[in-house]
């Protein structure tokens, strides 16, 4: 059987990011619909996280520092520090080292975590606190392969692709 460790080691790219109320509302994107993120777990116990949300407002950044600062703080999750996993209760716990979130740091966030073939869905072991309610996150993760072993697949199709047939 396989750890839960050397399952999570790697880099993963986002599918998606969903929060589901529990009061029963309506779930929501709290990064909107197509965020983007990247979710990197090494061997020697350290990871991090970075996804950026997909706020269609035109905004012009640089202009208004203020507005910058709230921008990050609505639109990205992004920590960074240790974890650990456990696999008896399915989880991952991460220790947060750094964060653009301030009241992260030094803070533990637990996921549930299941494997489907090259994909990881995350989910938060109790209800957080989100958008001013009380919500469970939902996020769903795909290995992002090598970039060597992408180009051997590329060269194999190529290859395979101009064989002549003979007969």
């Amino acid at each position: 059987m396989t750890s839960i460790k050397n399952e999570l080691t790697g880099s993963w790219k986002l599918l998606s990011y969903i929060e589901i109320s529990t009061d029963g509302a309506d779930s929501f994107f709290p990064l909107g619909n197509t965020p983007n993120g990247l979710l990197i777990y090494s061997a020697d116990g350290y990871m991090s996280v970075q996804i950026n949300g997909s706020d269609e407002k035109q905004e012009t950044l640089l202009e208004d520092s203020a507005k910058y600062a709230d921008i990050n703080y609505r639109n990205f999750l992004v920590f960074s520090g240790t974890y650990y996993t456990d696999n008896v209760q399915a989880t991952v716990v991460h220790d947060v080292i750094t964060s653009v979130t301030p009241s992260l740091v030094g803070k533990t966030v637990e996921r549930d975590v299941t494997f489907e073939a090259d994909i990881l869905y995350l989910k938060s072991t109790r209800p957080i606190f989100s958008h001013g309610k009380m919500v469970n996150s939902y996020m769903t993760w795909q290995r992002v392969e090598k970039f060597e072993l992408t180009q051997r697949k590329e060269r194999a199709v190529k290859l395979r692709n101009s064989k002549v047939k003979i007969g």
